[in-house]
């Protein structure tokens, strides 16, 4: 990071993107020589800072959405051709936004409810379908859509379409989120046609090999930016706390100390090397946990800070995290609880 921006707690999270891109941090965690080559783990650590400078976790959370998807979508999985196309946009931030469109309403993200289809057409590909819930469609340049393209023996196959804004046919439906990042609306694909070259070279597994582990990347990522925003919401409530109250705010800071070093380990575990699982599920559950129990002691100082209303905007922003992927979770924990049973967790 370089020097603030001045005014930061009055700045949107659109001009925080504007200065993201200014400073070139859109480069990191992008593959060289697009972008800088880094990780997974500098992505988090750039998440983080801009979270702790902003004072807004949506802005750490879009910066840390549209890195995440420029790396693992098609700096990981593009063709050439792809790459050489979209990369140079992405890094400088002429493509200020990117977004991910795989939830539909009333199906989620679960594959089997989904029901976005694309057709084969002479030299590219037809597609239509509703998605929902697509975190900076209001300002996204690009959408990477998740839609079958067949069914074996009733299986659905999915493919991942690049998806420029300006496609013939694509809605966006913003309504009172345009022109703001970190905000999510429904998208529409009416008979929309995209070219053969807009498919990742995913052979019909974009699901399993796209979509899911962009659900772990994000999560894992995430963790800076909540371990930012508690930080940030520590430092509110406490500076109207009761000097009698020193004792909690210094477990209370402890606690934050600890959040932080397990979101950063659980953030380069991302970045491990071929062969590893690439998903510290333990440190993931335990990090998520001792949020939720630190989050409730902060909530119980007294002097009223909690109540104040940018504390209580942070508040509810962590209750809607406890929302994501909650199920996700569960699963992890009961892993983690089955490996404690066997005898073999070892933390």
């Amino acid at each position: 990071m370089t020097e603030p921006a001045g005014n930061a707690a009055h700045q949107s999270a659109a001009s925080w993107m504007a200065e993201a891109k200014r400073r070139g941090l859109f480069r990191v965690g992008v593959p060289a020589p697009w972008g800088d080559g880094g990780g997974y783990a500098d992505i988090a650590a750039t998440s983080r800072a801009l979270t702790l400078e902003s004072g807004d976790p949506a802005v750490g959370m879009a910066y840390a959405v549209r890195q995440i998807a420029s790396r693992a979508f098609i700096g990981e999985h593009g063709s050439p051709a792809q790459k050489q196309r979209w990369l140079p946009a992405l890094a400088s931030g002429d493509i200020i936004a990117l977004s991910l469109a795989v939830s539909e309403p009333d199906a989620g993200a679960r594959p089997k409810l989904l029901k976005t289809r694309a057709e084969k057409a002479p030299g590219g590909w037809r597609l239509n379908g509703r998605k929902a819930w697509v975190t900076n469609a209001p300002v996204a340049g690009l959408i990477i859509v998740i839609a079958i393209v067949e069914e074996v023996e009733g299986r659905k196959r999915f493919g991942a379409f690049l998806t420029p804004r300006d496609a013939e046919g694509l809605d966006i439906q913003a309504g009172d989120d345009a022109g703001k990042h970190g905000k999510h609306c429904p998208v529409v694909l009416d008979n929309v046609f995209l070219s053969d070259d807009a498919l990742l070279p995913v052979d019909g597994d974009a699901f399993t090999r796209l979509a899911l582990p962009f659900r772990t990347l994000e999560d894992s990522v995430g963790l800076s930016t909540q371990a930012a925003a508690f930080e940030t919401l520590l430092a509110q409530v406490a500076a109207a706390a009761p000097a009698e109250a020193d004792g909690e705010i210094g477990a209370l800071a402890g606690f934050a100390a600890l959040i932080n070093v397990g979101a950063e380990t659980a953030a380069r575990a991302l970045d491990a090397g071929p062969g590893r699982e690439h998903h510290d599920v333990a440190t993931l559950v335990g990090v998520k946990n001792l949020n939720a129990l630190a989050l409730e002691r902060l909530a119980a100082l007294p002097g009223g800070g909690a109540d104040s209303e940018q504390a209580q905007r942070l508040f509810k922003w962590f209750a809607l995290m406890a929302t994501v992927a909650r199920h996700a979770r569960g699963v992890y924990q009961e892993r983690l609880a089955e490996r404690v049973r066997a005898g073999a967790f070892r933390a």
